[in-house]
């Protein structure tokens, strides 16, 4: 995610915000006592914190303003249900999915479950395209068979492409392809979004 993110843009801002925390800092009078050390002192706080609170502010801009994610990607994270069509053993069937995605801009984890399966994540890649506001999740997976099903316990990888629709009531479109030559596709759409004040997810 953070490949997305404008870091060239957020740096140049927290050079500006530090060199003006600096001077706020003489005119405060907290920096230019006649003590290097300590005019070194207060100049690395204030700068600092004026960092720190950057990095949160960007972070709290793109969570909660919708413009911001549009711009860099569209938060994921909640809970979504939807419908897989598959392919197993030769043979069509459909079931009923459920999934949690967990987004921040370090990374994305999708946990999605099935009535026969549960899938997490090894990596998701997001793309997004600029010049249409296009966005894509390249996620590759471990799949578990759940006990008490055909294979039970049986582990292997797969990847799915999946397309973001993004609106009111944003869906996730795809497909997907297994190491066992399994392939499906997927249709998600988000019941619900995680609290706005959990950052972490």
């Amino acid at each position: 995610m953070l490949h997305l993110f404008p870091i060239r843009l957020a740096l140049q801002a927290a050079a500006a915000l530090a060199g003006l925390a600096v001077i706020a800092a003489v005119y405060a009078g907290v920096v230019g006592t006649g003590d290097a050390l300590k005019d070194i002192g207060a100049v690395i706080r204030w700068s600092s914190s004026i960092a720190a609170v950057l990095v949160v502010l960007l972070y709290a801009s793109w969570r909660w303003i919708m413009p911001l994610q549009l711009y860099v990607f569209p938060y994921l994270g909640g809970h979504w249900s939807g419908v897989l069509n598959f392919t197993y053993r030769g043979k069509p069937g459909q079931s009923h999915v459920k999934m949690e995605i967990k987004h921040t801009p370090f990374g994305l984890r999708l946990l999605m479950d099935t009535a026969e399966a549960s899938s997490s994540t090894i990596v998701v890649h997001a793309d997004r395209n600029p010049d249409f506001q296009r966005y894509r999740l390249f996620y590759v997976f471990v799949n578990e068979r759940k006990e008490g099903v055909d294979g039970a316990g049986t582990t292997y990888r797969g990847v799915a492409v999946l397309r973001v629709e993004w609106s009111s009531n944003p869906e996730l479109l795809g497909d997907y392809f297994t190491e066992t030559r399994n392939t499906g596709t997927l249709h998600l759409k988000r019941d619900e979004r995680h609290p706005w004040w959990k950052l972490w997810r």
